[in-house]
């Protein structure tokens, strides 16, 4: 299957050298491209963290870098029409600076207020032009209503798949997930190290494929 995964935290720019972004380190994201690599599959990772920081990084992995939640997008809409299964495991910004600065902002001893504006919402672009046969995997990292929220985000963004863990995973090497597709009820898997639960992902997405293909 060609494998299309995005990983790490943006980071939307306020001035040249200063952004918002957030804690995520790209580990599960990684976690599931290396699972799907080993299982055989063609990957294309779009990333916004350094190819030196992927652990057993293997050449024929097709890597895409980028930084912002718009070039993810952009990469999103030209490689997705050629994948058989996205994995949206990425950290997007929900909001950028409306203008960033284009010289460095200097200090003064005021308030300075940033405009923000919505970033594009790539997972339901993806939802809304999915061809039949396409498989789109997400993530729902939540604080509260966990499993209320995800299967929100399920239905809406018309994914196949969530998978969905509280705010405590961020950074963890080992964690805890819950499950769901629109088919079946709340899957909850054991704590484990995130490429433990890579390869169930992995192994889990096989089988949807499989079974779509005999039906």
């Amino acid at each position: 299957m060609r494998i299309l995964i995005t990983a790490g935290g943006t980071r939307e720019y306020i001035d040249p050298v200063r952004f918002i972004s957030n804690a995520s380190t790209g580990k599960m994201g990684y976690a599931l491209a290396r699972a799907a690599f080993i299982a055989g599959h063609k990957v294309t990772l779009v990333t916004t963290l350094e190819k030196s920081k992927i652990k057993n990084q293997k050449t024929e992995m097709r890597i895409i870098p980028v930084e912002t939640a718009s070039e993810m997008f952009d990469a999103v809409k030209k490689y997705f029409p050629r994948c058989d299964c996205l994995i949206m495991a990425a950290a997007v910004a929900d909001y950028t600076p409306a203008r960033p600065a284009k010289t460095k902002t200097k200090r003064e001893n005021k308030t300075l207020t940033i405009k923000l504006t919505p970033t594009p919402d790539i997972a339901k672009w993806a939802g809304n032009h999915k061809k039949k046969g396409q498989i789109i995997i997400g993530f729902a990292l939540e604080d509260k209503a966990l499993r209320n929220r995800a299967e929100k985000k399920l239905k809406e963004k018309r994914l196949d798949m969530i998978i969905a863990n509280t705010t405590t995973a961020i950074g963890a090497d080992k964690i805890t997930i819950q499950i769901k597709t629109p088919e079946r009820k709340w899957l909850k898997l054991a704590k484990a190290s995130k490429t433990v639960l890579a390869r169930k992902i992995i192994s889990l997405m096989e089988g949807d494929k499989k079974n779509e293909n005999h039906n």
